[in-house]
């Protein structure tokens, strides 16, 4: 898929640039916020470019969503039959400390009156981090597959064709500071029964290395809505539903909390907010 291939050249671009810059001069905040209310770095803005200048010469992209775009931008191809949103980089605050970054995507198919209805019109999605390794997961035609880049190869290398999420993990993903403040209290008995099952917990504070880390080791990743972030923290429409449709793909497990985080109707709002579950089927049962 053409856009899958453009999104590949700008996760090289993007680590290449992590890599090769002062990691200070990368983390420094600009005199702006987004319009979720996030802190600017300067690398967000970058490795927004990046993969913007990429995709609005594709003649597949009708329309592109970006963390750091008010609304959906245009291209000049009207009638293309995708949309694509995307996180150009999750977890800016560990830029300056070099801990795991990464870029999350998700691809659209527009319905033929030109709506979007959920994220059942997920045709493919994915993330890159970028850590001690570039690595890169795509949930596409019913799979996960799992790359790495090689710089000697200058090309990912496929290392495993069908990813698939363990049923039970040992290890629970979540910001226990914001425990006294969760609006749903499952959260604080599932935590709870983690604890008493020898479950660890890991947090990286980057949902792409985090949610990784689900995939790989199974367990739970879980950012519930909360006092202050009443809505959730996550992005619907480049954090949670690409997040969903991995899960989805892979056999785990994704929710609000209520629903299924792909039967959530589209939104007007390209900011909207979810809280969000992931998980593996003993987890799902669980909660």
């Amino acid at each position: 898929m053409e856009i899958v291939k453009l999104l590949e050249k700008g996760f090289v671009e993007i680590a290449r640039l992590i890599r090769d810059t002062n990691s200070i001069t990368l983390s420094n905040q600009t005199c702006s916020n987004n319009i979720s209310g996030d802190d600017v770095k300067e690398l967000d803005l970058l490795t927004h470019s990046i993969l913007m200048d990429l995709l609005m010469d594709c003649e597949l992209v009708r329309k592109i969503g970006s963390e750091e775009e008010d609304t959906l931008c245009e291209t000049r191809f009207k009638n293309a039959p995708y949309l694509v949103c995307y996180d150009p980089l999750d977890g800016s605050s560990n830029i300056d400390v070099n801990i795991t970054t990464g870029s999350i995507f998700c691809i659209y198919k527009y319905n033929d009156d030109g709506t979007i209805t959920d994220g059942r019109n997920i045709v493919a999605s994915g993330y890159s981090i970028y850590g001690g390794a570039t690595q890169y997961l795509l949930a596409y035609n019913n799979k996960l597959q799992f790359y790495q880049y090689s710089t000697k190869n200058q090309q990912f290398d496929l290392l495993n064709d069908n990813l698939r999420i363990k049923s039970k993990g040992s290890m629970y993903s979540i910001n226990e500071s914001n425990k006294k403040m969760w609006l749903d209290k499952r959260y604080e008995q599932l935590v709870d029964k983690c604890i008493d099952e020898k479950y660890t917990c890991r947090w990286v504070g980057c949902m792409a290395a985090d949610g990784h880390r689900t995939i790989i080791k199974g367990g739970i990743f879980a950012y519930p809505s909360n006092s202050k972030d009443t809505s959730g923290k996550i992005r619907l429409l480049y954090e949670a539903y690409p997040f969903a449709h991995i899960f989805h793909i892979g056999g785990g497990f994704s929710s609000n909390g209520d629903i299924n985080i792909l039967d959530i109707p589209f939104p007007e709002n390209l900011h909207l907010k979810t809280p969000i579950i992931l998980c593996g089927k003993y987890e799902n049962d669980l909660f």
